[in-house]
């Protein structure tokens, strides 16, 4: 979709159900060349997203996971958005302007409940102007490395997925990859691979 003259591009990652799942029809793509003029880039979370030690953990170890993938800073974490205001114009489902880089609980959910998290993303020609994250309010996550916990959806794995495509990057095709469409069981980031050349394309000049 097309707004106020600037590409807008939405990702999204569906829910773990019974560890049974339906492949996203919206298709995979390895790499994708629009990215940020400058690294590191500046991102808020709302109080929420960081309101318990472990889940500032798993957020921390996200950005880590793309940070030693990429042997360099790629975000600059700024804190907790205080502002009274939305991050973006319009609706949820239909934003406008980006106000700023903020990964938040968007209530109400813009899309289906099969959905936990999504990412928008503004650009100008190749150049990402703004991203934003929102996560599914109505998810049920777990933390760290989810054991026992198969049936809740991993908080740091879906915050990773959700930082590939704020960097740039689309759905992948393998299914141990971060950016596979639909999140794997477990919390543990070990094994968990990438697409390098996607990703060196996206942060190098």
């Amino acid at each position: 979709m097309i707004s106020q003259g600037r590409p807008v591009v939405s990702f999204s990652l569906p829910l773990l159900l019974s560890l049974f799942f339906a492949l996203l029809t919206s298709g995979c793509a390895k790499n994708n060349t629009t990215r940020w003029a400058s690294l590191p880039v500046a991102v808020y979370s709302d109080s929420s997203i960081v309101g318990t030690s472990a889940s500032q953990a798993d957020l921390q170890d996200a950005m880590n996971f793309w940070e030693q993938k990429a042997g360099r800073k790629l975000f600059e974490y700024k804190g907790v958005w205080n502002s009274k205001s939305l991050p973006y114009t319009g609706t949820a489902s239909n934003p406008g302007t980006i106000l700023e880089n903020v990964i938040f609980f968007q209530n109400p959910w813009p899309s289906t409940s099969n959905i936990i998290g999504q990412t928008v993303v503004t650009s100008l020609d190749t150049e990402i102007q703004h991203a934003m994250i929102m996560i599914n309010p109505y998810a049920e996550f777990c933390n760290g490395d989810c054991i026992g916990q198969d049936y809740a959806n991993s908080a740091r794995k879906n915050l990773a997925h959700e930082l590939g495509h704020f960097l740039g990057l689309k759905h992948h095709t393998d299914a141990n990859n971060v950016m596979y469409p639909i999140l794997q069981s477990g919390g543990s980031m070990n094994g968990v691979g990438i697409d390098e050349t996607a990703l060196s394309e996206l942060i190098n000049p």
